[in-house]
């Protein structure tokens, strides 16, 4: 399974502060869960965020999906203070090759000794068009003020993960489903027994474009599992598995193409040529909900 942020750095700076953070006898932390309803990679390529402890700059970090780092939702590295220290936090999510940000959100709180607060922080796609005035920022397409009273949030918990805002993975989108098409560019219908072209590898072999359709799955860090059987030649394919991201398709859900499924391995490409294949996909999200499809394809003559 894709394995969320690990919270090291969190669990480091318990146990520092266990021993007395700024002068105080117990720990005050602020964890920012970072969140968005925007697709991760497609929408939204980096992330630049400031955090300021009193007014002072604590943390500054730019998290880039070319680079790895961005992954939705996320916690934030935690930030120590003193009892009622105030801590300001400032995201801009930019789109690829824009230097003006995207969205924009700012999220403000108190820090409480004994406490290690959880300050949610959204991306929200309606807030993309809308120019808050100063001292506010926006949330769900309003403009808010950024500050939330201590006493309104909850205590910190890693299981916030599981039921985050996504893009793909919604209260409306239902149980997990995936539905098997085809296409290198685009998603296209896949009919039982459809005849389908395939061409050769750039690193050997020949394949063909496969595609997917996707509710009730996270938008990013699913592992997909594909394998394949020619029931006539009694023939198992080796499977093959990858970590993918999804885009956003509209009232569709969210889907994934151009992935690329070698018909050959190990055999000569003529003996597959007209034949039966059977092919399976699954798809099992960060959370460990799975969804599994089956579909029957010819492979062209």
């Amino acid at each position: 399974m894709f394995a969320r942020p690990a919270s090291r750095a969190l669990l480091a700076l318990l146990a520092v502060c266990s021993a007395g953070c700024a002068g105080e006898d117990a720990a005050a932390l602020v964890v920012v869960g970072l969140t968005t309803d925007m697709a991760v990679g497609f929408e939204i390529r980096h992330v630049e965020r400031t955090t300021k402890v009193d007014g002072v700059v604590a943390h500054a970090e730019r998290l880039s999906y070319d680079r790895g780092k961005l992954s939705l939702p996320a916690e934030l590295a935690a930030q120590p203070a003193r009892d009622g220290a105030v801590v300001e936090v400032s995201v801009a999510a930019f789109p690829d090759g824009d230097a003006s940000p995207l969205v924009t959100r700012a999220a403000a709180t108190r820090a409480v000794g004994g406490r290690t607060l959880l300050l949610p922080v959204s991306l929200d796609a309606a807030c993309s068009a809308v120019s808050c005035p100063a001292g506010a920022t926006c949330a769900a397409g309003a403009c808010v003020d950024p500050f939330i009273d201590p006493s309104a949030l909850a205590e910190h918990d890693p299981t916030w993960i599981a039921s985050a805002s996504d893009a793909c993975k919604t209260p409306s989108s239902g149980d997990p489903a995936i539905v098997i098409g085809q296409g290198e560019s685009a998603f296209a219908p896949l009919e039982h027994g459809e005849v389908v072209p395939i061409e050769p590898g750039p690193q050997g072999g020949h394949h063909a474009w496969l595609a997917l359709r996707v509710t009730g799955l996270r938008q990013m860090g699913s592992r997909m599992t594909v394998r394949g059987h020619f029931p006539e030649l009694a023939l198992e394919l080796l499977p093959f598995t990858a970590l993918v991201t999804l885009r956003r398709a509209g009232d569709a859900g969210c889907e994934i193409y151009g992935i690329r499924f070698q018909v050959d391995r190990g055999v000569p490409v003529a003996s597959v040529r007209g034949q039966a294949l059977d092919v399976e996909i699954v798809l099992e999200d960060p959370d460990g909900d799975v969804a599994t499809a089956a579909q029957r394809i010819v492979i062209a003559p």
